[in-house]
């Protein structure tokens, strides 16, 4: 399978026509019927490319975009248009999507522009799974990762919230013989529980009420390749063991099905919590941990391997000034100091925040201590810090914005001012986390 592509169109016949050639091309294709449906499956499926036409009731393209820059901007998406529209479709040009192709659409066209942005998309994940970092730490990290992924064996991984177990994960796929298969993530602690089985396994129709057609799970949807399955710690007692059979017999049994099915999938999982300790209490499985821990990868929070600080901190500037279209900046000694100093409870994810935040507030040519948050300027005591849980910094930025764009009556310039900003860094702002005028 050549990956994932979630196609959102009203038009029934054109829909199907569409989804036709992608699978032809050795797609996997997903569908919906309007922006609402589709940004539902954007968020369950996790697409490497999007396709979605513009102009659809309730929930347009523009809407599916916007989701898409606020939740999983590295995901491409490109818009099909009416010639009428093409207009419009610039201006999704400028709000990131990938490209625009006018309707009818040609289908060597379609497939053309689809083939390239998913090569872009491994492009820039290649660059990703490097997992950045010259400690003693990540050494060993990458070269467990190596071996890891030389076997089917099923790998758990671990650590703090914020450490990359994701990251590794698809590095662990990127290494392994099934890198040209599919990589599927499910999250468990995000799907009711409900709901959770038939994400798995599948379910035939008629098997419960709206069930009006058969569906894969994640486990199909995987077959040839790698499952990673986040937050295990918080699946459900009662689905245990079903995923216990999974993992030892390689089939599953769809909900409402009668049938087994046999698929060859190599299991990831991952836990920010204490599953030795939850098997103690009673609360997973012993039979299902030892099965998913045969082997196991354990990811160092960022305070175990500060001397990565200085790269990881210039990588993201770097990418958040490319994303912005802005000069180059520097850290200043001084900035690149208080930052090794910081325990940095929120590990790589809240250094990420941290120099995003950073860039956009930076006017000159230089990051300097004024660039950061007050608490990593206040360089408090490891003990302090220690208690304290991962700054929210995106709803207290958000919030900032939208007060600061409230007294001045929505006036953006303004704002910018207020903020200290320029205008271009709080419309990026803005785009990014979907803020406008109600």
């Amino acid at each position: 399978m050549k990956g994932k592509v979630l196609l959102i169109e009203d038009e029934r016949k054109l829909r199907r026509v569409l989804e036709l050639v992608l699978e032809e091309a050795g797609y996997s294709v997903k569908t919906a019927a309007d922006g609402s449906a589709g940004i539902a499956c954007l968020e369950r499926w996790e697409p490497d490319v999007v396709v979605t036409d513009l102009k659809m009731k309730p929930a347009g393209g523009m809407e599916v975009l916007k989701f898409r820059n606020q939740r999983y901007p590295a995901i491409p998406c490109i818009i099909l248009t009416a010639f009428g529209s093409v207009a419009t479709a610039v201006e999704a040009m400028k709000m990131g999507a990938y490209d625009f192709l006018t309707k009818p659409v040609d289908h060597n066209q379609l497939l053309e522009v689809v083939d390239q942005a998913m090569s872009e998309k491994i492009r820039k994940e290649a660059h990703v799974y490097k997992l950045l970092g010259n400690s003693a730490a990540m050494k060993k990290v990458r070269d467990e990762i190596r071996v890891l992924a030389s076997t089917d064996s099923a790998v758990l991984i671990q650590g703090e919230s914020g450490t990359g177990k994701e990251l590794a994960a698809r590095a662990i796929h990127a290494a392994s013989p099934r890198r040209k298969g599919p990589f599927v993530r499910i999250n468990c602690a995000s799907i009711p529980k409900d709901l959770l089985e038939s994400e798995l396994f599948g379910h035939k129709k008629g098997a419960f009420t709206g069930a009006t057609e058969d569906r894969k799970g994640v486990f199909t949807i995987a077959d040839g390749g790698v499952l990673f399955m986040d937050e295990i710690g918080d699946l459900p007692l009662d689905l245990q063991p079903k995923l216990l059979h999974a993992v030892e017999e390689k089939e599953i049994l769809p909900v409402g099905g009668r049938q087994a099915q046999k698929v060859s999938v190599k299991i990831l999982s991952a836990t920010n919590l204490d599953l030795q300790e939850m098997v103690d209490n009673k609360r997973f499985r012993m039979d299902l941990f030892y099965r998913l821990n045969t082997m196991v990868l354990n990811m160092p929070p960022l305070r175990e391997r500060k001397e990565d600080v200085a790269v990881l901190a210039e990588h993201f500037v770097s990418i958040f000034c490319e994303q912005l279209g802005s000069r180059k900046l520097t850290i200043s000694q001084a900035a690149m100091d208080t930052l090794h100093e910081y325990y940095w409870p929120g590990n790589v994810r809240e250094l990420r925040n941290v120099m995003e935040r950073a860039v956009l507030v930076c006017r000159g040519d230089e990051i300097t201590p004024e660039h950061l948050p007050e608490s990593i300027q206040a360089k408090c005591p490891v003990k302090d810090v220690a208690k304290k849980s991962s700054l929210d910094l995106i709803a207290k930025e958000q919030e900032m914005l939208v007060r600061a764009l409230e007294e001045c009556r929505w006036n953006q310039s303004e704002a910018a001012r207020k903020l200290n900003i320029t205008r271009s860094a709080l419309r990026y702002r803005l785009k990014k986390y979907g803020i406008g005028r109600k």
